[in-house]
C-alpha cells in the first residue's frame, strides 16, 4: 500500500526517478523495485526519499503524508501559484535573494520584450 501511495505522488507531482534516487542516495533500481512493491525501504531511506521528493517537488512529501493518513486531498496537480507560494515560505535569505533576482529579470524581459533580453541578463535586481 504504501508503495502505490509513494508512486501515486511521485507521479502526480512530475518527479523523475532517476533524479529521486540519485538525490536520495540509493540507487534507481532500488527506487524502481520499491515502487512496483517488490522489495521494502528501511525507515531512514524512506525519510531521505521523501526529503529528497519534498526538494524537488515541494508539498509532495505532504501529499503522500496526506494519502497515507487517509487525509482529503486536492484532486488538481497545484498551480505554478501555489508552488511558488510554497516555495517561498520553505526559502532562506539566500534563496530568496536568488529568487528575487530571477523575478526582477523576468519582470524587465516581459517588459522590454526579447530582443533585450541578453542585456538583461547582466543586468541586476534592485
Amino acid at each position: 500500500m504504501i508503495h502505490q501511495l509513494f508512486k501515486q505522488a511521485q507521479d502526480l507531482y512530475g518527479i523523475k526517478g532517476k533524479e529521486l534516487a540519485k538525490l536520495a542516495g540509493i540507487s534507481a533500481n532500488h527506487l524502481s523495485d520499491f515502487r512496483s512493491g517488490k522489495t521494502w525501504l528501511s525507515p531512514e531511506v524512506l525519510v531521505s526519499l521523501l526529503a529528497a521528493m519534498d526538494e524537488l517537488a515541494p508539498g509532495s512529501r505532504r501529499y503522500f503524508c496526506q494519502l497515507l493518513a487517509e487525509q482529503p486531498v486536492p484532486t488538481k496537480k497545484p498551480s505554478v501559484g501555489e508552488k511558488l507560494v510554497e516555495l517561498i515560505e520553505l526559502a532562506d535569505d539566500e534563496e530568496m535573494e536568488v529568487a528575487m533576482i530571477a523575478i526582477g529579470r523576468k519582470w524587465k524581459r516581459t517588459r522590454l520584450g526579447r530582443f533585450h533580453a541578453e542585456d538583461v541578463d547582466n543586468a541586476i535586481a534592485v
